[in-house]
C-alpha cells in the first residue's frame, strides 16, 4: 500500500472511449447508502453494500415483480444476529434500472427483509452488493452523499482534482469472502486488517482479536450496549469508547471514537474490525473501488483551493 502516484495513471486513461459516468445521490440520513432504483419500472429502495455476496431482494417484492424465486433450492443466510432461521432462495434480480439507466441483470436472493427494514427504519427492499459491484468501478462522496457508477476510473478525476490528501491499496479480500480488506489499520500504535463494509451504519466494529493487539483492551470505555441488525434478525453488542487514535495512509481520527464489540470469539478471517460509513463520513472521504482493476483510491481534504496572497 502507498501514497499512490496517480496523477500520470489519470492521464494514460485520457482519451479511451467509454460511457458517461453515472452520477446520482444516496440517501445517508441513517448512515447507510440508500438509492433510489427501479425494477421494470417500478420505483424501490436499495442500500450499497460491499460485505454482501451476491445482492439480494426482499422475497415480497420480488414476487409481487414477477421476479422468479426459487424455493426449490433454498439455504441459511450467514451473517449478524440471532434468529434460529434465515432463509434464502435465488432470484436473478433482472430489469433494474438507477436514474434511467438501464443495467444487465446479476445474481440475486430473495429474502425476508422486514428486521432489516425495521433496523433501517425505512422499507428496504434490497441490497446491491458484490454482484452488482463485479467488474464496476464506484465513486463513494461522501462529503457531497453522492455516487458515481463509471465506466473507467479516469471518470472519476473531476470529482476528486481538488483533494490533496490521496491514498490507493490493492482492492483485496480474504479466502473465497468479497468484501475489501485495508491492511494496516492503526489503533494507537498497533495496527491490523480491516473490512470496508458500506453496508454498516456504524463506524467501527471491533472483533474479538482486536483485544490482543498492543494497547487497545485498556484504551475501551464501555458505554453500554445497542441493537445491531443483519441477515439473521437482532443481537445485542456492547459499547464503548476507543480513547486512542485510530486511522489509515493519511487519514485519521482522534481518540474518543465510539466503538462496538462483537461477542463472538474471532472472526470469519483474520480482521481485526469491521468498519462502517459513519467513520468514512467522519473522515470527509471520497472512496474509488475500482472493482475490475482491483484498486481501491481513498481521497480526502476536497475543500476548494486557496489561493495564495501575492506578496507583493
Amino acid at each position: 500500500m502507498r501514497l499512490g502516484v496517480f496523477v500520470s495513471a489519470f492521464a494514460l486513461a485520457v482519451g479511451t472511449a467509454s460511457a458517461e459516468p453515472l452520477s446520482v445521490p444516496f440517501d445517508f440520513s441513517n448512515a447507510a447508502l440508500g438509492l433510489d432504483v427501479a425494477i421494470d419500472g417500478k420505483p424501490l429502495y436499495m442500500i450499497l453494500d460491499t460485505g454482501v455476496d451476491p445482492s439480494a431482494i426482499d422475497i415480497a417484492r420480488a414476487e409481487a415483480l414477477g421476479i422468479k424465486v426459487d424455493r426449490a433450492a433454498g439455504g441459511e443466510a450467514s451473517g449478524e444476529g440471532d434468529d434460529k432461521e434465515a432463509k434464502i432462495y435465488p432470484a436473478p434480480m433482472t430489469g433494474l434500472s438507477i436514474a434511467g439507466r438501464g443495467f444487465a441483470p446479476f445474481d440475486a436472493l430473495a429474502m425476508d427483509m422486514s428486521a432489516l427494514s425495521k433496523g433501517y427504519r425505512r422499507q428496504l427492499d434490497g441490497v446491491l452488493g458484490y454482484s452488482f459491484l463485479a467488474g464496476r468501478a464506484i465513486l463513494i462522496d461522501y462529503p457531497q452523499s453522492r455516487l458515481e457508477i463509471l465506466d473507467a476510473p479516469v471518470q472519476a478525476w473531476p470529482s476528486v482534482a481538488t483533494c490533496r490528501k490521496r491514498w490507493s491499496a490493492p482492492l483485496k479480500n480474504f479466502g473465497d469472502d468479497t468484501i475489501p480488506i485495508i491492511d494496516g489499520f492503526r489503533f494507537g500504535a498497533a495496527s491490523g486488517p480491516i473490512s470496508l463494509d458500506t453496508g454498516s451504519n456504524g463506524g467501527i466494529t471491533l472483533y474479538q482479536g482486536a483485544l490482543d493487539l498492543p494497547g487497545v483492551k485498556a484504551a475501551l470505555v464501555e458505554t453500554g450496549e445497542r441493537t445491531a441488525t443483519g441477515a439473521r434478525g437482532t443481537t445485542k453488542i456492547k459499547t464503548y469508547v476507543l480513547n486512542q487514535a485510530v486511522g489509515f495512509g493519511p487519514f485519521g481520527l482522534p481518540a474518543g471514537q465510539a466503538v462496538a464489540l462483537r461477542p463472538a470469539k474471532g472472526a470469519p478471517e483474520p480482521r481485526m474490525a469491521n468498519i462502517g460509513n459513519k467513520l468514512f463520513a467522519a473522515m470527509g472521504l471520497k472512496m474509488l473501488l475500482d472493482y475490475r482493476g482491483r484498486v481501491m483510491t481513498f481521497y480526502g481534504d476536497c475543500g476548494p483551493r486557496r489561493r495564495q496572497k501575492n506578496s507583493r
